[in-house]
């Protein structure tokens, strides 16, 4: 079988947890009976203001000036920054369960159509400011990620481009974990592409959104149930204060201060871990997504590797 390139692109990206988290799951199925996954060529960070120019990283497979990757200290793709990330990811595997401090949301069942793997995959993950830039026919989406211009992966199979919107399934799926109410009202502050689909999947599902301002906001004609009832919580995709924070930084201390930390603060590691996991479970390996890590080992792991890269 062929193999997998991962990147993450958008503006700025050099900070990215998304590479830790494809090599953490990819290393999950991999040790999976029945699972046959591409193997994983490499994962980098391609720092663009254009989507075009992460589409032309996949199909060249290769960066020009490959930028240092935070973590690390030097460029992935280069045999040190390699190197690191697959110590750390080994060390997070010998976490065979999920921490208990943390909370927990199961996954939805994915319906899929049967696919085979082309021999050179190519799976991108798209953040700001590339999320509504995608607007043509000849990428098929997977739902409706182009109606609401907030495209945040892809998938190139050899043939076709695919893509999906996950930042609202993920934010459900966060949402749950931590006690909120999945049918109550959800505080917006913000309209850019990762508040649209947290919109318009919060709606879906039986929610409603509250408009709580912001310098762009959400169209009165979008796929959303606007309500003017007060919030249950917040979500503020500009400011990133709220109930559940959209963004994260670096965190400091051992590992038991991180997951004490993360078991109660609902930092941007949590919607990270939830969007990627949808991520593989809709566009990238949905055959494989009852064999994925559960939201909260993802969690687990992932504070295991930055603490060993640290």
């Amino acid at each position: 079988m062929g193999k997998v390139r991962h990147g993450v692109a958008g503006n700025p990206v050099s900070h990215s947890l998304s590479p830790v988290l494809t090599a953490i799951v990819h290393a999950h199925l991999a040790r999976t009976s029945g699972v046959n996954l591409p193997g994983l060529k490499g994962v980098v960070v391609i720092p663009t203001d254009g989507v075009e120019n992460a589409l032309a990283w996949g199909y060249a497979g290769g960066l020009p000036s490959p930028p240092d990757w935070e973590l690390v200290g030097s460029p992935l793709g280069k045999f040190r920054a390699n190197a690191l990330l697959e110590r750390a990811v080994n060390v997070a595997m010998e976490h065979e369960e999920a921490d208990p401090r943390l909370p927990n949301s199961p996954l939805p069942v994915t319906e899929f159509e049967s696919h085979r793997y082309h021999d050179d995959e190519v799976w991108l993950s798209l953040t700001s400011p590339l999320k509504h830039q995608l607007s043509t026919a000849a990428v098929k989406c997977v739902d409706n990620a182009m109606e609401i211009r907030s495209v945040n992966t892809m998938r190139w199979d050899g043939r076709t481009w695919s893509a999906a919107s996950t930042d609202g399934p993920g934010m459900i799926m966060v949402a749950k974990a931590f006690g909120f109410d999945e049918k109550s009202v959800i505080g917006i502050t913000g309209g850019g592409g990762a508040a649209r689909s947290v919109a318009a999947a919060w709606s879906q599902n039986g929610g409603t959104v509250k408009q709580v301002g912001g310098n762009r906001l959400l169209e009165e004609d979008g796929p959303w149930n606007l309500s003017k009832k007060k919030e249950n919580f917040l979500v503020d995709f500009e400011n990133d204060s709220g109930d559940i924070h959209v963004r994260y930084g670096s965190m400091s201390g051992g590992f038991d201060e991180r997951i004490e930390l993360l078991s109660k603060k609902i930092d941007g590691r949590w919607l990270l871990c939830a969007q990627h996991l949808h991520s593989w479970s809709r566009l990238w390996a949905p055959e494989y997504s009852h064999h994925l890590p559960s939201l909260s080992l993802l969690m687990t792991r992932l504070v295991a590797v930055e603490v060993q890269l640290k």
